[in-house]
């Protein structure tokens, strides 16, 4: 993948493309960061946060979604490489709780399978969870399966999902911003969440600890922006996220096939036309966004947007400033959850 050399020679040219796709899908506002050859080339913050207009800015947080499921999918393999990870032990043999699911095949479930959307169990669902497939055998997108492996590796090392992202990754990467939990300096920051219509569908005041999937999450709960996602992106290209050769190249092999065009690594979205992509999308209510890499060309794009129309403006953007397959991404992000 690389990026549009038209636009790269004239950055005031990718804001307006941002202003008009911004009215063309009613996106409220939006976050952008450009990499060339591994190298900070745009960053930009569009449009307003709130009903009182008050603008987006570099300190404006939103819900990153699934992208944090990149960071902590590459955290991951930097534990596999330390040692302290496993990728095809059954995690309750590590795991000190009940099983999630009655049926026995949650016994046999791997931290390879659930990065790479084959352990069986639904995206999210009160327990005791349905495996609705032998792990391993397919894809399936499912969130829960991030938030087992997460439990097991909080249980292992004896802190939470915050307290390691920031040891790993958020902390050396001056990634000052982003947390994978609320707290009041992220309410201070936040931006609310539109729906389709342009209305506010979500304004985060607390933590959230209902429901299926309370934060920390590592399927969801990262609050960030593309200021700060940008820095994550870089490091990938630049360092691998810390991963030596043999590690990273696992990372990036295709574990399982969500499509015939898109396999799975472990954390990462792939794409079969352009094997340097490492990609990933979020949608939460209120937000979605998208990540997009390739290693090998040192490219990348990063947006965030504060909207339910978010995946048709990112898109239309990518689309526009990158030779990504987005013919293929796209369609499978729109059934895949």
């Amino acid at each position: 993948m690389k990026l549009n050399k038209v636009y790269l020679q004239n950055p005031d040219s990718v804001t307006q493309l941002l202003m008009k796709e911004m009215d063309r899908f009613g996106i409220k506002g939006t976050s952008v960061a450009l990499i060339h050859e591994g190298e900070i080339s745009y960053q930009k913050a569009l449009g307003v946060k709130n009903p009182e207009g008050d603008p987006i800015t570099e300190d404006t947080l939103n819900e990153s979604a699934s992208l944090t499921k990149t960071v902590f999918g590459t955290m991951v393999m930097r534990m596999v490489q330390e040692g302290k990870i496993d990728l095809d032990q059954p995690i309750m043999e590590v795991f000190k709780g009940q099983p999630w699911s009655e049926d026995p095949r949650f016994l046999t479930i791997t931290p390879r399978h659930c990065l790479c959307h084959s352990c069986g169990m639904p995206n999210w669902q009160a327990k005791p969870i349905d495996i609705n497939f032998d792990p391993g055998s397919k894809f399936s997108y499912s969130g829960e399966g991030y938030f087992l492996l997460q439990h097991m590796i909080e249980q292992e090392e004896g802190k939470d999902l915050t307290q390691l992202l920031k040891e790993y990754f958020l902390k050396p990467l001056a990634m000052e911003r982003a947390t994978a939990t609320w707290t009041p300096e992220v309410y201070a920051a936040f931006s609310c969440g539109y729906n389709k219509e342009g209305e506010v569908v979500k304004i985060r005041d607390r933590r959230r600890t209902e429901g299926n999937a309370p934060e920390p999450c590592a399927a969801w709960s990262l609050y960030g922006n593309a200021f700060e996602m940008v820095k994550f992106q870089l490091h990938i290209i630049r360092d691998h996220g810390g991963l030596n050769e043999e590690t990273f190249a696992e990372m990036c092999r295709p574990q399982n096939w969500a499509t015939d065009e898109i396999p799975w690594g472990l954390g990462w979205g792939l794409t079969k036309k352009d094997p340097g992509i490492l990609w990933h999308w979020g949608d939460n209510e209120g937000f979605e966004n998208l990540s997009l890499l390739d290693w090998k060309t040192g490219d990348a794009l990063v947006i965030y947007t504060n909207s339910d129309r978010g995946s048709a403006f990112w898109n239309a953007v990518a689309s526009e400033l990158t030779d990504a397959p987005m013919e293929d991404i796209a369609p499978f992000v729109k059934v895949s959850e």
